[in-house]
């Protein structure tokens, strides 16, 4: 079943002029899944034109790749952060199935083009599609912690090497992304293990994401943890705050500190941002899946969100207290 999927996505893109994008505020797995599948592209095709283009990093990404290029100066991290549309005939879009999620220079919008688009990915899928007709060509599989994974098996099952900079980076975006194995299964482990070797070892990858952490990013937290309101539901406690900025990484720290379930709003460039996350062990025992719930509300309100089981966003210009008492309410019901 896998391999005629990867076999109809390598046939549909043959021959073609490709750019390859992820959504805005790259993370590690965005940045490891399209430079690795622009490797494995170069590798599989020998000459055909593939551009990679990013808008903005977090934070934590642009200081993951300024570790890793100083690391590994020889091995080609190149992209632009525009593309001319007239020259590309695909568009690969990685690690998002969301066209909302996608920001490009000069107002363009992939929705207004007939360039066909294919989505790789890992997220909740949810039943929809942005790109029907191609939908049979689209690489998404949801029981992956990671979208780099996914692009992990096309090496596997085409028998393309590997170098030490692609196993160092497609480990962290693996380790990064699952939560470090926080958010995991045992395929996840499994994987990371097939990238590690008498090349590689594992503490190369926590060198290169070890990082001071900004003052700025400390307020944060604190502030966070000042602000947070305590919901008990049962057995279990949801912890609602927030923050001017840094949503995700108060989330974490919510949860680090003993809630089940967190939720975080902050306000970013004239919009709400609510960073959710939940421990894994709450999600197995109740079936409660944050990704889905974002989903179903953007859908609601027609805004932008989704995500993983136990970490989800949602971007909204809603008023922040009815979409929050909304997430709580749908939380409930697992609980």
């Amino acid at each position: 079943m896998l391999k005629s999927r990867l076999d109809n996505f390598l046939s549909f893109i043959k021959n073609k002029k490709i750019v390859i994008l992820t959504h805005d505020l790259v993370d590690i797995d965005g940045l490891a899944s399209s430079l690795a599948l622009k490797y494995f592209l170069n590798q599989y095709f020998k000459e055909q034109e593939i551009n990679i283009c990013f808008s903005e990093f977090t934070k934590s990404t642009k200081n993951y790749l300024r570790n890793i290029t100083k690391k590994f100066p020889e091995f080609d991290f190149s992209f632009s952060k525009t593309f001319e549309i007239s020259n590309v005939d695909v568009v690969l879009i990685v690690d998002t199935n969301n066209l909302k999620q996608i920001e490009l220079k000069n107002n363009l919008h992939l929705s207004n083009t007939r360039i066909p688009l294919i989505f790789i990915d890992h997220h909740y899928f949810g039943g929809k599609s942005e790109n029907n007709d191609l939908e049979v060509s689209n690489l998404i599989f949801e029981d992956y912690s990671s979208t780099v994974e996914i692009i992990l098996r096309l090496f596997e099952v085409y028998n393309v090497s590997l170098n030490v900079p692609l196993k160092i980076l497609m480990m962290t975006a693996i380790i990064t992304d699952s939560g470090f194995f926080r958010h995991g299964n045992n395929n996840t482990i499994q994987n990371v293990g097939k990238l590690i070797g008498e090349d590689v070892n594992i503490q190369d990858v926590f060198l290169l994401l070890k990082n001071d952490i900004d003052i700025s990013e400390k307020i944060a937290k604190i502030k966070g943890m000042q602000r947070v309101k305590m919901i008990r539901e049962g057995n279990y406690l949801i912890g609602i705050t927030n923050v001017s900025s840094y949503g995700a990484s108060v989330a974490k720290k919510l949860i680090n500190l003993g809630f089940d379930v967190a939720i975080v709003l902050s306000k970013e460039e004239n919009q709400n941002r609510i960073n959710t996350r939940a421990q894994k062990l709450v999600c197995i025992k109740t079936g409660l899946h944050l990704g889905k719930i974002l989903e179903e509300i953007s859908k609601e309100y027609k805004e932008n969100g989704g995500g993983h089981d136990g970490a989800a966003t949602l971007t909204s210009l809603i008023e922040s207290d009815t979409v929050i008492a909304r997430i709580i309410e749908k939380i409930r019901q697992y609980f």
